[in-house]
Parts: C-alpha cells; structure tokens; sequence
C-alpha cells in the first residue's frame, strides 16, 4: 500500500461520513450527529480458511558485514507455519512494521543474506528458511509446517513502540469504499508498473502485534521488547 493511498484509506475510517456529504455538497445547514465510518472487523467464526502460526518474541541482533567498519543491528521475528485446513494453500508470507514515529519496514528489504544466516547459526536451527524459500503451497498436517524468519534493518532510535502486520495467513477479505477515487501506481508479477485509479479497496485478514521498545539507542542490542497486544484486524 503506497503512503498516498494509505492516507486516504485513514481518511475513510476516521472521517464522519455526514461530514463528508456536507462537505462535498458545499452544504451549511444545522448541525446534526455525525455517522463514525467505523474500520471492519474479522468474522468472530472464521468461514474460510485460515494457517495457524506460532511466534517467538521479536529480537535484535547485531552483525558486522562484509565490509564495514562497524557491526549493524538488526531485528527478526522466527515463526513456523501449519497448516491445519481442509485442503492444501500456497502461503506468500509478509511481515510489515510501522514505527510510532513514522516509518514503513518491509521483511527482507535491505537485509543482506549474511543476516539470515547469523540468526540461524545463532538458533542452531537447519530447517529455518528465507522468506523467499517460505513462499510456496503448504501441505497439511504438521509434518508439512514451514519455519521462517523475518528480518527487518534497525528503525528509528526515537520510535518508542512498532507495529507488526503478518498477512497471507487468511483467505478472509472484504471491501470497503473511498471517499475518493485516487491514482496510484501498481508493479504486476511481471514488474510492470501501471497507474491504476482506485476507487475502493480490498482488506485481508492479518495478525497484528505490537511491541514497546524501551531504552536509548546505544542499549538496543540488548533491548527486549514487550509485546503489547496481539490480535485479528482488517488491513
């Protein structure tokens, strides 16, 4: 989701939709109670299908690269995936944090493989794989479970709490309408960009977690986060 349009999707669930109206009519008439567009819900009794996923606590870990001076921190979140369903589905794994200070992560973006492999020597573990190697069709049954990591680089020393989004878990989605139309450029499978002029906007089901990061900067690399809250949102 680019910032543009995530800027308008906010608009769309914190914005009164009579004022909306009023303000799109150029309207002055008496005040009246405004409707609160409230953000969906996940259905209580999922109706689809859905992975089951197990977590470790989000950790940090520091690495000096090839080629550089000084050893760069990083941040991981190992997990294994099960499915647990009536018929086998293929999983693309994505993992994206936001800082209360404003940035936007991406799992493995600008993360070097020697990253990866650090944390697997760490945990000692031959059957962990790259995001990469994790997208694929999961069989069912746990002898079929897929375990991964994802790696995100340091955030911002000023962000106080940071956000986890895992999605491609649930096949549960639902529409919701903008307030207005709006342009945004979209890459294809083949890596095409296109404009491509929205007018509403698909919301999947995805685990949410967010974390609270204490401490100054210099202490990070020894910083445990505290998980905060967890739970199901439309995103």
């Amino acid at each position: 989701m680019t910032a543009r349009l995530a800027a308008i999707v906010l608009a769309a669930l914190s914005v009164p939709a009579a004022c909306l109206a009023q303000s799109e009519a150029g309207a002055a008439g008496p005040a009246t109670r405004p409707a609160i567009v409230k953000p969906p819900k996940p259905i209580a009794v999922p109706l689809t299908w859905q992975l089951d996923i197990e977590y470790e606590p989000l950790r940090s870990i520091l690495i000096k690269l090839p080629g550089m001076a000084k050893p760069r921190l990083f941040w991981y979140l190992r997990y294994t995936v099960t499915n647990n369903s009536d018929r086998d589905h293929f999983y693309v794994p994505e993992f994206v944090m936001y800082t209360n200070s404003g940035q936007l992560l991406r799992a493995g973006r600008k993360t070097p493989s020697a990253v990866f492999y650090a944390v697997k020597r760490l945990h000692n573990d031959p059957l962990l794989r790259t995001q990469t190697s994790v997208t694929r069709k999961i069989l069912l049954g746990e002898d079929n479970a897929k375990t991964g990591v994802a790696i995100w680089p340091d955030f911002d020393a000023k962000a106080g709490t940071v956000d986890i989004f895992i999605g491609g878990l649930s096949g549960e989605t639902t529409s919701i309408p903008l307030p207005r139309p709006v342009t945004v450029t979209e890459t294809n499978w083949k890596g095409e960009k296109k404009l491509v002029t929205k007018t509403s906007l698909l919301l999947a089901k995805t685990l949410h977690l967010r974390y609270e990061i204490t401490g100054e900067a210099s202490s990070r690399p020894r910083t445990k986060p505290r998980l905060l809250k967890k739970g199901w949102v439309m995103r």
